[in-house]
């Protein structure tokens, strides 16, 4: 794949960043990129970061040290063929795999319709097969007990900052209790839920629900156990009525302010995750998901929750564990 990559661009400082910038890859404005075209068609932050990590992985695994050493316009299908079997000898998952080549496909696509590549060629691209493969994913969940030593640590780190330590009891009853993603949480204002705002310096949640605008911008309704309401009023006293993100950066002195721009991102979630050596949010979400599942509510119910539209991928969520199936087999097959 190498030989048929070029610069395509320059990288010029005075260009501005496009929709999705990092510390190490950075999406420039360019109506003639391809990849500009591409990321421009993403409807959330999670998939632009999604598929620019992929491309500078691609670049990164065919010897080049940017996204913009490839040349779209002389891309050919046996160099995406070629591109599979790299990542095949790298021992990359097959999710991973297929992942990577999704995303060269759709910029090869934005690259025939900016007439870059032929219709024949672009036809000849789409017939390349990723890893047909599979692996089974050991992904991690938290018990009811540990969920409460996490709230502990919580409450032991944060003695000089109450503000922090009530804001971030609050996040993780409600990963763990709604089992959103951590940008749904992010970009929840107040007025995903039923408020009772008559008392501006101690507004409570009333409603029994969250409303949440996940993937695809599809909207639906969490039911919010009164535990997890309880801890979300706790934060709403402190944080005050006012319109705007439900969850907004504290500092170091307890001081913040509810503005749009000072929401707690994504990131932030993932990284409050690290700090209080628990599971990340992705992880949370899957024990939200295995837990009702122990309870023995139906997996149809947990799908919806979830906001998947297919019930096998919240097949794949809940977390069976693997000493429960010796039993199952040991007691139940002969």
């Amino acid at each position: 794949m190498k030989n048929r990559f070029g610069k395509l661009i320059d990288l010029k400082p005075d260009l501005p960043p496009a929709i999705y910038s990092s510390a190490k890859t950075v999406v420039y404005v360019d109506p003639q990129c391809p990849i500009f075209n591409y990321i421009n068609t993403l409807r959330s932050n999670a998939s632009k970061e999604t598929a620019t990590r992929a491309l500078k992985a691609v670049a990164t695994h065919t010897g080049y040290s940017g996204i913009y050493d490839i040349c779209w316009k002389t891309i050919k299908h046996t160099d995406v063929s070629n591109l599979v079997q790299i990542l095949i000898s790298k021992q990359l998952s097959p999710n991973t795999i297929n992942l990577y080549v999704s995303v060269v496909k759709s910029i090869c696509e934005r690259a025939y319709l900016l007439e870059m590549i032929s219709r024949r060629e672009f036809d000849a691209i789409l017939k390349v097969k990723g890893d047909t493969g599979s692996r089974i994913k050991k992904h991690k969940v938290i018990t009811r007990n540990e969920f409460s030593e996490l709230l502990a640590r919580i409450q032991g780190v944060n003695k000089a900052n109450s503000t922090k330590k009530i804001r971030d009891t609050a996040v993780f009853h409600l990963l763990i209790g709604t089992g959103l993603r951590r940008n749904e949480l992010a970009t929840l204002n107040m007025s995903s839920f039923e408020i009772d705002s008559s008392n501006a310096d101690k507004p409570i949640i009333t409603g029994q629900y969250v409303k949440v605008i996940g993937k695809g911008n599809k909207e639906r309704h969490v039911g919010i156990h009164p535990i997890t309401r309880e801890a979300l009023n706790n934060w709403l006293a402190v944080r005050g009525a006012s319109p705007g993100p439900v969850f907004v950066r504290v500092l170091k002195d307890g001081n913040f302010n509810v503005d749009p721009e000072n929401h707690l991102s994504g990131s932030a979630i993932y990284g409050l995750c690290k700090s209080y050596g628990t599971v990340a949010p992705h992880s949370l979400r899957r024990s939200y998901a295995t837990w009702l599942d122990e309870s023995g509510t139906k997996l149809s119910r947990i799908s919806k929750l979830l906001g998947h539209a297919k019930e096998a991928t919240t097949a794949v969520y809940i977390i069976d564990d693997e000493q429960n199936s010796y039993n199952d087999i040991l007691n139940n097959l002969f």
